[in-house]
């Protein structure tokens, strides 16, 4: 190891240098503190012996300068007292020492507290090769967790679906960089579309990772491996799945796991655009929010276990229909809404939630659903998010 020696006293300096050297150490020597500094930052030195007094820059301005970069902070610094030895090693420490010799300097001292220097610089190199792993293992989450981010968002709605006098909006924001909440609404066929927000219990990569299996299955683009979408018997064409059985479908396949304690709550519904009538099942999830053309707020209830909770023979899940008018409006929401408190604990709630959307109804639908995040924002108070929030609302035109 090369070790740094600065001293004004020759003699001093060259008692210390045959030591270090007989330690098995190389000896770079210096005579005055700015002379140790030029040595310092041109050394690569791991361990410094200064004197605390020497004309010019002493030993202690040379550990302040030391201490005083990032790059070199951790150098392990051992200062030399000799006049008052309490003074010395009061003024040391508040500049940083790590250790501390008395004159005059015996070879037994000097292996004594590089032994310690030994042990401290070799535990300190340790925890910077954690550090550097730590840090590698940081960036490869940080891609993976992007990857998985951008893999979730793209089980968002790509684009508003075609449903002429139909209005569409959508928003959802993770309390981490992934969660386990997510919303869609697509088409069926010609004359029907679907839309379902669902929401893992907890959030981050596991709850999200159980969120992108079950929206697997509830693609109808995948054949036979959708549940939206039945094959009749025969083979030939197909009949769209009722919400209630879509559900009970998702409890078969995602029983419990007492490994993970995972669950999930979903509201899935079914959009008859020639009728203008909604059916819609829940899993446990919160039920929606009516905003009708003349401004009532109505809360329809729908019945229904989380998936997982139960088996197949024992989950029940039941059915409302809802008719929309010309100017209705229906909010699907996950409980990260109505559950975000203010400074006081209170939650926002689903009663502010529908006011909140009534007030905002003669906007389009797009800048009602803004207005409403607006809302739960200010009601935060710039407090951190402490769950997942998706709104996915549709509204009727004509």
């Amino acid at each position: 190891m090369n070790i740094l020696i600065a001293d004004d006293d020759a003699a001093s300096l060259a008692q210390l240098k045959s030591l270090v050297e007989g330690l098995g150490h190389r000896a770079l020597c210096a005579d005055d503190g700015a002379e140790a500094w030029e040595l310092y930052r041109n050394g690569d030195c791991g361990l410094v012996i200064t004197d605390g007094a020497m004309p010019g820059m002493d030993g202690i301005d040379l550990l302040r300068r030391i201490r005083s970069s990032p790059a070199t902070s951790s150098t392990y610094v051992i200062l030399i007292s000799a006049l008052d030895p309490r003074e010395t090693i009061e003024a040391g420490m508040a500049a940083g020492a790590d250790d501390f010799l008395a004159r005059p300097v015996t070879n037994t001292d000097l292996m004594a507290r590089l032994a310690v220097a030994n042990r401290i610089i070799s535990l300190q190199h340790i925890q910077d090769r954690q550090l550097r792993e730590l840090e590698v293992v940081s960036r490869r989450l940080k891609r993976d967790l992007l990857a998985a981010e951008q893999v979730q968002r793209a089980l968002l709605p790509s684009a508003v679906p075609h449903a002429p006098g139909m209005e569409f909006a959508w928003y959802l924001r993770s309390c981490d960089e992934v969660g386990g909440d997510t919303l869609n609404v697509f088409r069926l066929d010609e004359r029907h579309l679907c839309f379902y927000v669902l929401d893992v219990s907890g959030h981050g990569v596991a709850s999200a990772l159980l969120a992108v299996q079950v929206c697997r299955f509830l693609n109808p683009l995948l054949g036979p491996a959708s549940l939206l979408k039945k094959q009749v018997q025969g083979g030939v064409g197909y009949r769209l799945a009722p919400p209630r059985e879509v559900l009970a479908d998702l409890n078969a396949l995602f029983p419990s796991q007492p490994q993970t304690m995972q669950f999930f709550t979903i509201a899935y519904g079914i959009y008859d655009l020639d009728a203008h009538r909604v059916v819609l099942a829940s899993a446990g999830h919160p039920g929606p929010i009516m905003i009708r053309a003349n401004g009532a707020v109505q809360s329809p209830q729908v019945s229904g276990h989380p998936i997982g909770f139960f088996s197949s023979t024992e989950a029940a899940f039941n059915e409302i229909t809802l008719d929309l008018a010309p100017g209705d409006r229906l909010l699907l929401y996950s409980d990260g809404a109505t559950e975000a408190a203010d400074g006081d604990g209170r939650t926002f709630g689903a009663t502010r939630l529908g006011q909140a959307l009534r007030e905002s109804a003669t906007m389009a639908l797009t800048q009602s659903l803004e207005k409403v995040v607006g809302a739960l924002q200010e009601w935060r108070q710039g407090r951190e998010m402490a769950d997942d929030v998706s709104l996915l609302a549709l509204g009727r035109l004509i």
